[in-house]
């Protein structure tokens, strides 16, 4: 996989209260995964073919559950242009669902800006703390991190890089992907944000320190050529909901109707109704033009 730099557009800092930092070498490019945790494999293939029949998003790879692997953990991919969605579980206690809500969005793997070596270095640096460096050897490279002011019960951190440049899990593939399929049913273009979270300006100072030196405006963060993470006041650290860049919102409306998962509508966003969505906030922006 071709590597994606992250630009430093300019020099970056902390608010006031926050204090000042000089502009560091950047640990990540953009958010390459947004995963999404089933409570069994009864909700993973409910929303597998969420995913792939009802929005028709190209997937990039994993299978429905079958009988007699009740025991395995599943996983799948699906595009949507500059990441892709992850289903994966089941995580029946992991800590529990809601009943009425087996799925929910969980977990963050991010491309990284440098080597995974030296990522995993510039972490240690800003005093991040993390797992050591998993897998290598033609097969791809992980960081787990298991700072508690970046993670939680219901939400996860990580770093991966991909050493196979064919590889179809690739940014550039991505982006070819939707392409091909016009964008599905809802004619996605793109992740354009992610709402999370935080729990208080303690829990934002980390993400800042993690993130720099991304550009902020605000309470979102730019975050290369990938969706923006925008902070959100919450109880705990846990992604809230993602917003899709579509074409048109109207088409998208008809669309939602007619499969029954229209949910709240306004003129300039629309949202999926959680309940037909398994838990999953997913909420739709039309393109500027």
């Amino acid at each position: 996989m071709k590597r994606f730099l992250f630009p430093i557009l300019s020099m970056w800092c902390f608010t006031a209260s926050e204090g000042r930092l000089p502009a560091a070498t950047p640990v990540v490019s953009q958010v390459h995964v947004v995963s999404v945790h089933v409570r069994d494999h009864a909700a993973f293939d409910a929303v597998f073919l969420l995913l792939q029949d009802t929005l028709k998003l190209p997937r990039v790879y994993g299978e429905l559950s079958k009988p007699g692997n009740s025991e395995r953990r599943l996983y799948a991919g699906f595009s949507v242009g500059n990441a892709y969605l992850e289903p994966c579980g089941p995580y029946a206690t992991d800590p529990p669902f809601s009943p009425t809500h087996p799925a929910r969005f969980h977990g963050l793997t991010f491309w990284p800006a440098v080597s995974i070596t030296e990522a995993a270095a510039e972490l240690d640096r800003r005093k991040i703390s993390h797992l050591p460096v998993i897998g290598g050897g033609g097969q791809p490279s992980f960081i787990y991190l298991d700072d508690a002011m970046l993670t939680g019960m219901k939400q996860a951190v990580s770093l991966w890089e991909i050493h196979d440049e064919h590889d179809p899990v690739n940014l550039d593939w991505l982006r070819s992907s939707v392409d091909a399929a016009e964008g599905g049913t809802l004619r996605v273009r793109r992740l354009e944000e992610i709402w999370m979270a935080s729990p208080g300006e303690t829990n934002r100072a980390q993400w800042a320190k993690f993130l720099s030196p991304a550009i902020r405006e605000g309470d979102v963060w730019s975050v290369g050529s990938g969706p923006a993470l925008r902070f959100l006041p919450g109880d705990e650290s846990r992604i809230e909901a993602i917003v899709l860049q579509v074409t048109s919102l109207e088409k998208a409306r008809r669309a939602l109707s007619q499969s029954n998962l229209l949910g709240q509508s306004a003129t300039d966003r629309i949202e999926l109704n959680p309940a037909k969505a398994f838990g999953l906030r997913i909420i739709l922006n039309e393109a500027r033009r």
